[in-house]
């Protein structure tokens, strides 16, 4: 059986928590903490947003920067759940590995279960919304709509050489100034001293120093391609934001074939960077309203 990942001590874990805490105080939204057990370990979560509001958000990535981003844009009318993913550098506690989309589905159905909510929609960056996407396939009853920015895998492959500079830089070869590089290449250049500064400072200092004190374990989730067309055949609306510039795909072919596997999808927001595409809900769906999403420092976040 597969070990499944963890801080490499109690002493990271704390000080990977102190700047955890240190940027939840930075919110300019009250969220509140709290922990569902499951199969797979403990899931932490953030709660905001109308506690009294029927419709809730479920956001799902893994890391904190994610998740105040999150809050501060979408809690307007909805209760927002913020998910930090087992197995990945966040305050859950793994006892079990997400080595499926099967196992996936059974965590996030579980952590549901436990919060009570039925039905949800979904806000997802990069590895979460190729979590949220095979639970949208699998669980359509239970998923609203589903909004994406910088998704990755789904449809398109990772540029090989930046797949394999990830890896090797956060496994093998992990340093700080290698990290801060790796940081640095997620932002414009004019954004990267804005990274430096509150309310960023503590988020981007998570995404230095957790790797460097987390041991992450080979089967966790990948973001792969996937088949999407059992989503395409659902009246599930879909956003998804795609940057032209996107360091991990080819932009333009990600955001082409999104368009072409969701049926009815077009594009919106063509003068804006990044572009948007969305594929209206079917017959009898709501419509697809733009869920409000945060922007970070020339980086967009879930």
């Amino acid at each position: 059986m597969a070990r499944p990942s963890a801080f490499k001590s109690e002493q990271a874990r704390a000080a990977y928590c102190r700047l955890y805490d240190e940027a939840i105080g930075l919110s300019e939204v009250p969220v509140e903490e709290s922990d569902v057990e499951t199969a797979f370990g403990t899931t932490h979560l953030l709660s905001g947003g109308c506690v009294a509001a029927t419709p809730h958000r479920t956001a799902r990535h893994g890391d904190l920067l994610d998740n105040v981003a999150s809050a501060a844009a979408g809690t307007g009318g909805y209760q927002v759940r913020m998910l930090d993913s087992v197995g990945d550098v966040s305050k859950s506690v793994a006892t079990g590995v997400l080595s499926s989309p099967a196992r996936v589905v059974d965590w996030i159905d579980e952590a549901l279960d436990r919060l009570g909510v039925g039905r949800a929609a979904f806000v997802a960056a990069s590895t979460g919304a190729w979590m949220a996407t095979h639970y949208a396939m699998a669980r359509p009853d239970r998923v609203e709509r589903l909004a994406f920015v910088c998704p990755a895998g789904i449809v398109s492959l990772q540029h090989t050489r930046r797949l394999i500079r990830t890896f090797m830089d956060g496994r093998f070869r992990a340093t700080r100034p290698r990290l801060e590089a790796f940081v640095d290449s997620l932002a414009m250049e004019k954004s990267r001293q804005r990274m430096r500064t509150d309310p960023w400072r503590p988020i981007v200092e998570q995404l230095i120093t957790g790797p460097l004190t987390f041991r992450r374990g080979l089967r966790e989730p990948r973001p792969v391609r996937c088949d999407i067309k059992r989503l395409a055949d659902t009246s599930i609306p879909v956003l998804a934001i795609v940057g032209r510039d996107e360091t991990l795909h080819d932009g333009a072919i990600m955001a082409e074939r999104f368009r072409q596997r969701l049926p009815g999808a077009g594009e919106i927001g063509r003068r804006c960077q990044p572009p948007g595409f969305h594929r209206p809900a079917g017959p009898g769906g709501r419509g697809a309203a733009c869920v409000p999403l945060a922007v970070s420092p020339d980086r967009t976040l879930k």
